[in-house]
């Protein structure tokens, strides 16, 4: 459940409110159980959790995709399953599995969509350029997009999702695939769209990602939201605040973990640690406190 102590912004200042959200599957599977998320407007969300968590399932439901068991989703107060199509033109969405057309260039790719955002011909154009520019794209602009990377193609999709600039984007997984220079860069992208006013909702299980970009996070496990709120809000929900992490004897690393400096200071002092590094705890060490189980880090290269 949500931190009961994040208090729930006015439905007219949400961009995305989910209420109390369920999926159960055909075959028995209960992919998400009681959900309520609540999104304020102009901000970067993150959907944190391992793979199988919940969170595509979830995405799915919020951009009409696939249709909950029970719940409500409202994404700038329309009602999703109510005005499926309504509340879609107000989404841009990058899905997980999404792969484009091969046949067309970057350039043709994007004024396509641009085109069939209702975009005029002149205006897909235009839009195509300035996100070819965006994106790093250019030198690959006279290419088809099979001879793309697929760092290239993700980035390509998330072009996609911009170019009617919509109010709201759904990022499933945005940068899977990209190597770290790729993947800030289409962090940079993120961040300038966001600086205009758009409300981002991005899943990941990249706890870097999580940290550098968004305003907000939830944690997601077996289908159920475990926590929500700010960075700082979820760090401070953390038993221990502070850690030290240093090589044992036996050549393993280890962590000492406490409630403040001193009480860290006092257990490496009792152990005999002459040699160690001190930071605060971690949103993955939040993570491991309420699931047990680790996320992954930055070795996708």
């Amino acid at each position: 459940m949500p931190d009961p102590r994040t208090a729930i912004p006015r439905s007219d200042a949400l961009a995305i409110e989910v209420r109390a959200l369920s999926k159960r599957y055909r075959n028995g599977v209960l992919a998400n159980d009681r959900i309520d998320l609540f999104i304020p407007r102009g901000t970067v969300f993150g959907l944190l959790g391992r793979n199988g968590a919940g969170k595509t399932t979830l995405v799915r439901q919020i951009t009409a995709e696939l249709k909950p068991t029970a719940g409500e989703v409202r994404v700038h107060g329309v009602d999703v399953l109510r005005e499926p199509l309504r509340a879609k033109g107000l989404m841009g969405v990058v899905p997980q599995e999404a792969a484009p057309y091969l046949h067309l260039t970057p350039t043709e790719h994007l004024s396509l969509f641009g085109r069939l955002h209702g975009l005029s011909r002149s205006q897909a154009q235009r839009r195509a350029q300035e996100l070819m520019a965006a994106l790093d794209l250019e030198q690959h602009a006279r290419v088809t997009v099979n001879q793309l990377s697929g760092g290239l193609k993700r980035k390509l999709l998330v072009g996609n999702a911009l170019v009617a600039e919509p109010p709201v984007l759904v990022l499933d997984e945005p940068t899977t695939g990209l190597d770290p220079h790729s993947r800030r860069e289409v962090w940079a992208l993120i961040r300038g769209f966001s600086g205009r006013g758009a409300t981002i909702l991005i899943t990941t299980h990249y706890m870097e990602e999580a940290e550098t970009l968004c305003d907000e996070v939830a944690i997601i496990s077996g289908g159920r939201i475990l926590a929500q709120g700010t960075i700082d809000q979820l760090r401070a929900r953390c038993r221990y605040r502070f850690k030290a992490t240093f090589t044992a004897t036996n050549g393993r690393e280890e962590d000492v973990a406490g409630r403040s400096h001193e009480e860290v200071l006092d257990e490496l002092a009792s152990r005999g640690v002459r040699e160690f590094a001190i930071t605060k705890t971690s949103l993955e060490d939040l993570y491991l406190e309420l699931t047990g189980a680790e996320l992954a880090g930055e070795d996708n290269g």
